[in-house]
Parts: C-alpha cells; structure tokens; sequence
C-alpha cells in the first residue's frame, strides 16, 4: 500500500519550490490507476533544438542522438511523447536516408562524410587558402567503422549561413575522432557535409582507415590552424592522454554578442572550446590560441596535462587529467552561462549523473558554489569524482538514482543532457536515463529547471508535464502563502557519493513543515517563504551528515505527479547536495 501524493515538493541544498490544486472525486478516481504515456522515445544522448518555421505558438521540437536516434514532437505534447521520422538509425540503403553528397543526391550514412562542400577557409593568418578535402572516415582508426561510431551530434540554427547545422562527432579508436559539420535547409534532412571542424589522433603513432600513421598530422587541418611545418612536440607522443582531448560531444551556441563557440571532449585531456566561423559553420582560423599552462603563456614544449590553452585544440574550460567528465553542454538562463557536465559511466552501473557549473562569459571560468569562491571545473591531477568512493564533490549535482513511490522502477545513470529556453520561456533540460530491472534500456526524460534566488539551477522533482512557471514568475510572484506550504512532506536528498557501482538510490522519507517554521521528523531544521516571491529557504539538520546544517534555497512550483493525474506543489534546491520536496495528503490510499 502507498499513499497518494497530493502535492509536491523540491528542494536542492541553497533551492526551493512548491504548490497546491484541489483534488476532486473525479481526480482521486483517475488516480488510482497507473497513467502509461505512450510514445516514449529512446535516444541516446538527445540534443534538443526548437523549429520556429512553422509556428511561433506551437513549434517542433527535435532531438538527434548517437548512431542517428532521432524524434520530433510539438510543444503541445509536452515533451513526452515523440515520433521518429523517417524510420530507422544507421539503415542500409538510401531509401530513408538523413544524408545526401554534395550534389544532392541521397547517400546511405557510411558514405555521407567523403567529400566536403567547403573547398576554401581563412587560415590563421586571415589569409584564404585552400582547405583540401578531409574524408573523416578514413581518418578513423584502421578497422573502424561508422556505424556504431556516430555519437551525440548538435543541432542549431546558423543565422548567417540561414541553414541548419549538424555537428556530429565521428568518434574512432586511439583519439582518431572528428566533430564534421553537416547542413540542410530542413531539420529532418537531407544532410550534407560541410567540412571537418577539429580532429584529434594525430600523434603519429597509429593507423588510419586511409592515412599511415607516419606523418598523418598532415592530412589534417593542423597547419591551417596553427602554421606548424612538422608536427610540435606535443602531440608527438605515446599517449594522447592526458594532454589530447578525444575530440566527440559537441556543443554549439551562440553568445549575447552573437559569437558562435563550440565546446568538445570528454575523459582524458578535458573539454575544450573554439570559436566558429558563422559565415561557413565551421572552425573559425583567424581566432587563434595561446599555449598555455595553467593560465600563464609560455613556450610550447613537451605535453603538459596541465595546459590550459592549445594553439590547436584551443581553451580548456572543464576537466583534464583523465577525469571522469564528458557531454559538455553550454546554455545561457537568465544572467549566467551553465555548463552540464556529465560524470561517471553511462551504463545502468555506471554512475552518470548530471553537474552543473556556471560563468558570466561563454568561455569561462566555470565554478560551482560548494565553496565561497566555488570550486573551478578544471583538474590539475587525477582524483575519483564520482561514486561511493570519490574523492572529490564538485558541481551542482542536480540529481541521482531515484525512486518515488509512484515509479514502476528506480531511474538510474541520467546523463548525456542538452538544455533549452523553450517558446513561453521555460529552462528544460534533456537527457537520457537508465532503469532499475530493465538493463541496459533507456528513454528520454525532460524537467523544468529553475533558477534560485542565489542564481543556481536546480530541476523541477517529476518530469515536465506542461507546468506554465517562468523563472520570472517565481522571481516576481508570491504564489502559495505558509499555510498552503505546512504539512507533511517526503523529501529525496541527492547525496553527492552514491553506491552507484551497485546501483544503489535513493527512497523518500518523511518529514514536517510545521505552522511554527519549524521541521521535524527524518530531519530536523526550519523553513520560511521569501516574502513577494515564491521562493523558499530550508535549513534542514541530517540531511548531509548527522550533525551539520545546511541551508537550502529553492522553488515553490505546481506539477503532476509522475505516472498520475495528480497536480502538486514541488520545491526543489541544492549547494551541498540537492533534495526534492513533496507533500503528502494521506486522503485515500492507493493498493499496489
């Protein structure tokens, strides 16, 4: 037996949000039943982007994931269920096809990264030269296919150009990888493939699918970019890692002064930024880097892990050193750039779990607020940062493995987000998650972010269900007072160092918002509303470690229980750890 929750709430260690509906006898009825939403999609890694080309009040959205997952669907539809199109991932043939030649022709997608369209750029000295023709699959390592090896493209719209532009990573083993840029007129295809935008691999010492190891730096864009006639000391070497980024997950965005980044990499040397040339999608030349170690120019030498800026690769702004991080993903809220990050391994066991750090520049420094001047997302030596036994807490963990009691199964391994601000001007992330009993299954999933009163991002506890709250009217609006907010409460902490390994996540257990602005129960501590807003601050005792208080700001919000018709106030919040507040009305009680 489980009761039913009637109203919600959210809350992450400096985060908070709630709200209330009437249930009628109607609505109690409709609860006891488990709701299915068909039309869950599963791809992996989504990337989301609005099409606003056929309406303005109720776009497409799509997302595109590895080996070619695709799906669309309209904002009506509140982002759960989705539709495929043109059937199949990585198909033979050409009959449902996303790619075509330069001609325009159709092409099965193992054919689709031969020959470019881009036949001129300026190099580094702004000077135009030729840009001689990179077949991306023979730079993969020999034996290498593209099937499989497709993983976690971007979508955007590139206004200069007024084309859509696919930013895939073509991943290969030993490093050889390549982010190539692919475009069309139409989000559902065809895509033609632009040009190559930065590859890694080149260090000499392996084979290509076409190209000798032996000097294969020169059949890449090294000496457009760079200027170098032999291949500089640091990459000649019998490791990549941990001073050569794997060049896959990117991500593109534009800034306030409508610069185009992108940000790239992953494990080993650490995510990466360039900037963009908006005239072709491709790699801007003419912007160039420093060598950099730890902050300070200075003369190229051997590799150094702990560089911070490379003539080639460009600007480190997250990990380093083989440190578990990966699918950087850069979206402006309100006041800051946030930077997802995800942790850990992606499978059930893994421990892939969402951090957050943020900037007031797109290209960083990115920090967290776990300390008074935050804790930077770059690594200067190995530490384990995920799982019961790391060593490190870094990042705004926005959730973990978890369980309400209305779920079929725990959710487990969320990661490999993307973000947007949707068309009624709604934070949404996406991602991918695992599940308990199901194996290596995955489906999409969206929440709601919020910013708190403190500027951070915490995500709403139940997926998006097509709640209307804006950011500003959190901000601006006080929309439940303290009697619709006391009462009993389950509440999920998020502890940063969860036995992920074994799969381990986290239950609900109870406590009490009471009439005093005290709290008792599980935890102990007290809570109060932020006057003329809707937001809320906890300082709750136990929750992090036995004795120590934190005090949580977070974000009073409506939403639907997950798996019912249910409405209900959610508060969410985090610093120390994020935690998920909802109420609890034991009216009836729900037989399972």
């Amino acid at each position: 037996m489980k009761k039913l929750l009637l109203s919600i709430m959210s809350l992450m260690a400096m985060n908070g949000a709630m709200a209330q509906t009437p249930v009628g006898d109607n609505d109690l009825a409709n609860a006891y039943a488990t709701q299915t939403i068909t039309g869950r999609i599963a791809v992996h890694d989504p990337s989301i982007v609005m099409d606003v080309t056929g309406s303005t009040t109720n776009p497409k959205y799509y997302i595109y994931g590895s080996h070619l997952g695709r799906a669309k669907t309209y904002a009506s539809g509140n982002y759960q269920i989705w539709h495929t199109f043109k059937t199949g991932e990585e198909n033979a043939g050409t009959s449902n096809s996303l790619f075509a030649d330069v001609n325009g022709k159709l092409v099965n997608f193992k054919d689709a990264y031969s020959t470019q369209m881009v036949k001129k750029v300026k190099n580094y000295k702004g000077e135009e030269v030729d840009f001689p023709n990179f077949d991306a699959h023979a730079w993969q390592a020999k034996g290498n296919n593209v099937k499989g090896m497709q993983w976690a493209p971007d979508v955007i719209y590139n206004k200069t150009m007024k084309k859509w532009c696919m930013y895939m990573s073509l991943n290969g083993d030993n490093w050889c990888s390549t982010i190539v840029c692919f475009i069309s007129d139409d989000l559902e295809g065809p895509w033609i493939y632009q040009g190559p935008v930065v590859c890694s691999g080149f260090s000499g010492r392996y084979a290509h699918n076409g190209f000798a190891a032996s000097g294969d730096w020169k059949n890449t864009d090294l000496a457009i970019a760079t200027g170098c006639t032999s291949l500089p000391q640091r990459y000649n070497t019998d490791e990549w890692s941990p001073y050569g980024p794997n060049c896959i997950d990117p991500c593109v965005f534009y800034d306030d002064d409508d610069n185009l980044w992108m940000s790239y990499g992953s494990w080993f040397a650490g995510i990466f930024m360039i900037k963009l040339d908006k005239e072709n999608g491709l790699r801007d030349y003419t912007y160039t880097y420093p060598y950099q170690v730890k902050g300070v120019t200075t003369t190229a030498g051997a590799a150094n892990a702990n560089a911070t800026s490379d003539p080639y690769f460009g600007k480190k702004i997250a990990g380093g050193w083989g440190v578990s991080g990966e699918a950087s993903y850069i979206q402006k809220v309100g006041k800051y750039y946030y930077l997802f990050m995800s942790y850990g391994g992606l499978t059930a066991a893994g421990g892939y779990q969402i951090r957050v750090f943020r900037s007031e520049k797109p290209d960083g420094p990115y920090k967290d607020c776990l300390t008074s001047t935050g804790i930077d997302a770059m690594y200067s030596k190995y530490i384990l940062n995920f799982g019961g036994d790391a060593k490190r807490d870094e990042g705004v963990k926005l959730f973990g493995n978890y369980q309400w009691e209305t779920m079929p199964n725990a959710e487990l391994a969320q990661g490999h987000n993307s973000a947007i601000v949707d068309h009624k001007e709604r934070a949404l992330i996406v991602y991918h998650t695992r599940f308990m009993n199901r194996g290596e299954e995955h489906e999409v999933r969206v929440h709601q972010l919020f910013v708190n009163q403190d500027g951070w991002l915490v995500a709403a506890p139940y997926e998006f269900s097509g709640e209307t709250y804006t950011d500003n009217d959190i901000a601006t609006q006080q929309l439940y007072d303290a009697t619709e907010v006391e009462g009993d409460y389950q509440i999920i902490a998020h502890p940063y160092r969860q036995n992920t390994a074994a799969m381990a996540y986290e239950k609900p257990v109870t406590i009490h918002l009471n009439a005093d602005g005290s709290i008792s129960g599980e935890y102990t501590g007290k809570w109060e509303l932020v006057s003329g807003t809707s937001y809320i601050n906890l300082t709750l005792k136990g929750v992090a470690t036995a004795n120590a208080e934190v005090k949580f700001k977070g974000v009073l919000t409506e939403q639907t229980i997950d798996y019912t018709n249910i409405k209900a106030l959610c508060f969410t919040a985090s610093v120390l750890l994020t935690v998920w507040l909802h109420r609890v009305v034991p009216v009836c009680r729900l037989a399972v």
